[in-house]
């Protein structure tokens, strides 16, 4: 459906009826995470450890999301404002959320209204809200990760998400050299990597 991100709950329901997983806790990453420290399992209480993503906004899509997450299931900031990575949940917690995780990517896909609202992230807000309506919550850490360019510190986080492109044309570049900025870009056969350090 042009939507490559659908393999992702459809791969974790396969791996978790097929595999011999003697862990209690699983981390779902992405291979654009760089762990840049050991991660303590920062979940409790049968609670999940998660990201909170400023683009992922349940209540501003509620009419949306209704279809998907009824009433009787509870107010709509019962959905927190996550993906499923970085995210730290228990074995038992994960094998209940991703069938349904599938299922709802899958209804949103083929829903027009849905599919227009939430775009590249649809499968995010679909495990946000299978998430809820299993009653998984989620302990939310800001500190999980950094995203550049908008985090330049990594400070106390564990992951550096290398998620978003770096395009740029010569009025930013122009600016960045303005500002002080040295500009160092890496080639390589898979992407293009734009490093950006503050001149010392």
């Amino acid at each position: 459906q042009g939507y490559i991100v659908l393999n992702r709950p459809w791969a974790f329901v396969q791996w978790l009826q097929k595999a011999d997983i003697p862990e209690e806790y699983i981390l779902m990453a992405e291979p654009d995470h760089l762990i840049v420290k050991p991660i303590p399992n920062l979940s409790r209480d049968g609670r999940a450890a998660a990201f909170p993503f400023f683009y992922i906004e349940p209540k501003k899509y509620e009419k949306v999301l209704r279809k998907f997450f009824p009433e009787k299931e509870g107010p709509i900031t019962n959905i927190d404002p996550i993906g499923n990575s970085p995210v730290i949940i228990e074995k038992e917690s994960l094998s209940r959320i991703a069938p349904t995780w599938m299922n709802i990517s899958l209804a949103m896909k083929k829903d027009p209204e849905a599919d227009k609202a939430f775009g590249w992230v649809l499968e995010m807000y679909a495990y946000a809200v299978s998430s809820a309506l299993h009653g998984v919550g989620n302990i939310l850490h800001k500190d999980f990760m950094i995203q550049p360019p908008w985090d330049l510190e990594i400070g106390d986080s564990f992951i550096i998400h290398y998620t978003y492109g770096c395009d740029y044309d010569m009025k930013v570049y122009s600016s960045l050299l303005t500002q002080n900025f040295r500009i160092r870009l890496r080639s390589s056969f898979f992407n293009h990597v734009l490093l950006l350090t503050r001149a010392n």
